[in-house]
């Protein structure tokens, strides 16, 4: 039996049907209904309209129904002047695919000491452009660009307290003092 129409979008050209498709829970977050999703940039054109107004400078789309889907893929796009607090997840993988600008990924021993620096970029030859993060490693971004997109996987059920925030670390609530902090780890680059 083929899949119903009303379930299959490509996303862009116009974005048609969209509405019927995806809701906006959050200023931060939009869900799809689970049905077959295709992107393109015009949907990465929306996201970082979005996140420009957003509190904390960032948005997502995550291509699952819910919070209980048992893979969780979200299209995320955050501008430079988010932050984002290091954290480490319990029992959850994480990967992380660049798909436009560049970035540092901080690993953090757990009294908050850099044990790694990995440089990010969707372009060729100037850095990774996929991790996967094992469980228990406490880890953050350092965005370069002026904005970062990116697509993350990790199982679900979607649940915060499976996130560990690093204590040592200033909260998201106080961004200036998080890039402050993180600046002085790894020092802005050119």
């Amino acid at each position: 039996m083929a899949p119903a129409a009303s379930r299959t979008l490509v996303l862009g050209a116009g974005m048609t049907g969209l509405s019927n498709r995806i809701h906006q829970v959050s200023p931060e977050a939009f869900y799809s209904d689970g049905g077959f999703l295709a992107a393109d940039n015009s949907v990465v054109s929306l996201l970082k309209t979005k996140a420009k107004d957003s509190p904390r400078r960032r948005c997502r789309l995550c291509f699952h129904a819910s919070t209980d889907a048992s893979q969780q893929e979200m299209l995320i796009v955050m501008h430079r002047s988010s932050y984002v607090r290091p954290h480490r997840h319990v029992s959850k993988v994480e990967t992380l695919t660049i798909i436009e600008g560049n970035c540092d990924a901080l690993l953090f021993d757990e009294a908050g000491r850099v044990t790694q620096v990995i440089s990010m970029s969707a372009a060729p030859g100037e850095g990774c452009f996929f991790y996967r993060m094992p469980d228990g490693i406490f880890h953050t971004l350092i965005f370069r660009s002026e904005w970062l997109v990116f697509l993350e996987t990790t199982i679900g059920p979607f649940d915060p307290a499976m996130t560990e925030q690093a204590t040592w670390a200033p909260p998201e609530t106080t961004p200036d003092a998080g890039r402050a902090y993180l600046s002085k780890l790894v020092p802005p680059q050119g």
